[in-house]
């Protein structure tokens, strides 16, 4: 059995992150749009995409993401996503703009996003490893302004035989005193409007309604 099915948490099970709610502006969708869409092309290469996503909250829980990392210069790996490596082998530019970002004021909020591709199993779910890094996040990468920042995860998933109305998106949140929280409620803010994605049962699809 590969390393992606096993070693994963079932991040449904959490709970949700109360009066929560998650806004990507239309930039931020069409780029995990691109991202889900070159980890199903991908194929038997099965190649992980990602970024980072920045923005503000807006209100107790509602958080809203603007802009995506400008640098993608990371190396695509199988089932792995690494942003701190660049195609010279060097710290990858991607990198060195979040640290950057993380010390500006303008943003208290940070998603590391990443795709799986199908393979059966718990794909669906953020690997251990994965949860890891999101915690490492919170609790590590603040600002030397002692001004706190909200490190979010994502998961982009291919849905089954690469069927795009059955992508999916996930949001998962870690709080250092009560542990990890799930959002479920995510909406892309285009036409002076908030359009809700697609959802089954606590799964919302990569599709807007």
């Amino acid at each position: 059995m590969s390393d992606i099915l096993t070693g994963s948490t079932n991040h449904f099970k959490f709970r949700e992150l109360p009066d929560s709610r998650i806004i990507l502006s239309e930039e931020c969708y069409r780029r995990l749009s691109g991202a889900i869409n070159l980890c199903a092309y991908s194929g038997s290469e099965e190649l992980e995409y990602g970024t980072f996503l920045y923005g503000k909250e807006l209100e107790p829980n509602v958080f809203y993401f603007d802009i995506p990392s400008e640098n993608e210069d990371y190396i695509p790996s199988r089932r792995e996503f690494n942003p701190s490596v660049g195609k010279d082998g060097n710290l990858s530019e991607m990198n060195k703009e979040l640290i950057q970002k993380i010390e500006n004021s303008k943003y208290d909020c940070v998603a590391h996003i990443h795709t799986h591709p199908y393979i059966g199993g718990t794909c669906r779910y953020f690997s251990n490893q994965d949860l890891s890094v999101i915690k490492q996040l919170q609790l590590q990468f603040q600002p030397s302004n002692g001004n706190k920042k909200h490190f979010f995860g994502g998961l982009l998933t291919v849905g089954p035989e690469n069927i795009s109305d059955t992508d999916e998106i996930s949001f998962v949140y870690y709080s250092e005193e009560n542990g990890w929280y799930k959002i479920t409620n995510i909406r892309v803010f285009m036409n002076e409007e908030e359009v809700p994605f697609t959802r089954e049962a606590d799964r919302p699809r990569m599709r807007m309604q």
